[in-house]
């Protein structure tokens, strides 16, 4: 799907709701499901073929606490994806990736975010997201030690 080019604006927007999706995959990678669900508005739905409606910050995060029970680590990536802005609401397709590790046996899941974002006074915020599966296997690779990201919490980035 080929967008037209943005405006000034948009592309700032663009960016706005790029480093959302990043910044709530960064927050699943390190457990943080309360930081995470910041992402959403107070009345964001997410929503999944496998799941029913999660409205709301409490019951999104309750969702993904549930999902994510029992896992070793998620590692979550979000790729580059397509953004539409009309002025203070936009639509959004992020593919992603995410690794994960129960009962020492690997999990892989491959899909795609579609959103729909809202300018609130917070900034950018998910009024809805819909995660959409492509695929989901158990690859053997996933063995190793855990290493903990608590040395991150120091970083600039964080702060």
């Amino acid at each position: 799907m080929l967008l037209p080019e943005p405006t000034p604006q948009q592309a700032a927007d663009i960016i706005a709701i790029t480093h959302l999706a990043a910044g709530y995959a960064e927050a699943i990678c390190r457990g943080d499901i309360d930081e995470a669900v910041l992402a959403y508005a107070d009345n964001g739905v997410l929503r999944s073929p496998t799941t029913t409606d999660s409205v709301g910050r409490q019951a999104i995060a309750d969702t993904i606490r549930t999902a994510t029970a029992g896992m070793d680590f998620v590692f979550q990536t979000v790729h580059q994806g397509l953004v539409r802005v009309d002025g203070d609401e936009a639509w959004a397709r992020f593919p992603i990736t995410e690794w994960g590790r129960r009962d020492d046996k690997g999990v892989q899941f491959l899909g795609m975010y579609d959103d729909h974002a809202v300018r609130t006074a917070e900034g950018w915020r998910y009024a809805s997201r819909y995660l959409a599966p492509r695929t989901l296997g158990r690859p053997t690779s996933f063995t190793g030690r855990i290493i903990d990201l608590g040395v991150l919490s120091s970083s600039p980035l964080t702060a």
